[in-house]
């Protein structure tokens, strides 16, 4: 489920968090399929390694690691969550990472579809379109991508190489604030309803951040920080899992678009 919401606020809470410059004097691995080489490999390239720094592409999370970069993609069920080195790991609690201030970092994921790759380069993210939070995310080339796809708008947002960071739930929340039906195909998008749509993701993406992600549902497999906490957009969202519009209060309309559930109202999204 994270999105870009959820990897960016995880991300602002690790650099605030003091683990910045700090090395990794241990690592445990539980599960050695979540990793992309060897675990004995893995724990000597990472081990003694110092965190220069924390970024987010797309929906990736990305430790600097001066000469290596760890690349983790949280998938469907991962979270990170940061502990005391003491702390002992519990049920679906694959991965830790130990930090000389004595911090570990948990990698937690119940359906184990995430990866750590550990590289020398970010190659692997090439093929990934622009990040939405990046100044290079601009209308004119989101327009210009936008007019030379025939695909419907749900299938083109979710898709990671068109634009990086969307997942189903901000999708429904732009399209609905843009008034877009999920099945519009994007080259029939006439240059206004663009410019509404670019700006229905920003706006989407800018609350959810402010919000601190969206957690739909209390048990441990939702989203929360690093430190556990829930997020607080699922108490904002429009028609993400709503039953009428917030608009005409219609009954919100459920379809299946490329596999996925989404959520739209018939009235106000033509």
């Amino acid at each position: 489920m994270p999105e870009i919401v959820e990897v960016e606020t995880i991300k602002n809470d690790l650099i605030r968090a003091r683990i910045l410059s700090q090395k990794i004097v241990d690592v445990k691995i539980l599960k050695p399929s979540l990793i992309n080489i060897s675990k004995k490999a893995f724990v000597q390239k990472a081990k003694n390694s110092t965190l220069q720094n924390i970024l987010r592409i797309g929906k990736y999370l990305i430790f600097d690691l001066k000469d290596k970069y760890l690349i983790i993609h949280l998938k469907m069920t991962g979270h990170i969550f940061l502990k005391d080195e003491d702390y002992i790991l519990q049920k679906h609690e694959h991965i830790a990472l130990i930090f000389e201030n004595k911090k570990m970092l948990v990698y937690f994921d119940p359906r184990r579809f995430g990866k750590f790759y550990l590289r020398d380069d970010l190659s692997i993210l090439n093929k990934l379109g622009c990040d939405i939070l990046s100044k290079n995310f601009t209308f004119d080339t989101f327009y210009e991508k936008l007019k030379s796809k025939k695909k419907n708008i749900k299938t083109l947002l979710l898709d990671q190489n068109f634009i990086a960071g969307l997942g189903n739930i901000y999708v429904d929340e732009a399209l609905f604030l843009a008034k877009i039906h999920p099945e519009t195909f994007s080259q029939n998008l006439a240059k206004k309803k663009s410019q509404n749509l670019y700006s229905s993701i920003k706006k989407t993406i800018s609350k959810a951040i402010k919000n601190r992600g969206t957690s739909l549902g209390n048990s441990r497999s939702n989203f929360s920080s690093i430190y556990e906490d829930f997020g607080n957009n699922q108490n904002h969202l429009l028609v993400h899992t709503k039953k009428t519009c917030p608009i005409c209060f219609s009954k919100i309309k459920k379809i299946k678009v490329n596999q996925r559930t989404s959520h739209f109202c018939e009235k106000c999204q033509d």
